[in-house]
């Protein structure tokens, strides 16, 4: 008889239940048989001990049969339980090196926005500088035709009028300036109030 494994361990149960129904079916025909005869308890004995060995037999087909079954189910458990083991133990080398890369990279990011912020901070200061000295520049230039005014008007009543004249227009102009100077101010702080947000949301969408 081939050997059982887990395969032909069907086939092997279908055999023994084979088995078992051709000894019923034997043993009932031999009780027929040893009914009539002279000596029937003899004849009945052998009858049934036939019977008993080829349960016996069918017996030990099936409990075979189960175990290579049984055998079978726990060798593909193992196997399937050292496969989680090895994919664990690679995931537990690995999660350290992907952990120092998201690192790595969320270092780099913030570097990143670290160093557009300041550009654009230093930018922001340039063109603070310009319009500064614009407006100094201005401001000489008229301080510097008030003080002709100035002495124009000390020569002549008519260039008096005109130097107070021009002394008027001159306040308005540094007062034009001065306001032009405060709405610039206002626009800057709105635009580096608008950008520090826009940061943040780039930074919280990075942080997800």
């Amino acid at each position: 008889m081939p050997a059982i494994t887990a395969d032909n361990a069907p086939a092997a149960k279908a055999r023994a239940k084979e088995i078992r129904a051709a000894a019923q079916q034997r043993f009932e025909a031999d009780k027929a048989d040893c009914n009539t005869r002279m000596l029937a308890i003899g004849c009945l004995s052998a009858a049934q001990d036939r019977r008993a060995e080829s349960v016996r037999q069918a017996e030990a087909i099936h409990l075979e049969a189960i175990r290579a079954e049984r055998d079978a189910r726990e060798a593909k458990l193992a196997e399937k339980e050292a496969r989680r083991a090895a994919k664990d133990k690679d995931d537990e080398v690995g999660r350290p090196v992907a952990e120092a890369n998201y690192r790595g990279q969320e270092a780099q990011r913030a570097a990143e926005r670290e160093k557009r912020q300041a550009d654009e901070q230093a930018k922001l200061e340039i063109q603070r500088g310009k319009v500064a000295a614009e407006r100094e520049a201005k401001l000489r230039k008229i301080e510097e035709r008030r003080l002709e005014d100035a002495k124009r008007a000390a020569a002549s009543p008519e260039n008096a009028r005109k130097a107070a004249e021009r002394k008027r227009k001159h306040a308005e102009k540094v007062q034009k300036i001065e306001q032009r100077q405060r709405d610039y101010a206002e626009k800057l702080k709105y635009r580096e109030a608008e950008k520090a947000a826009e940061e943040a949301r780039r930074a919280k969408a990075a942080a997800k």
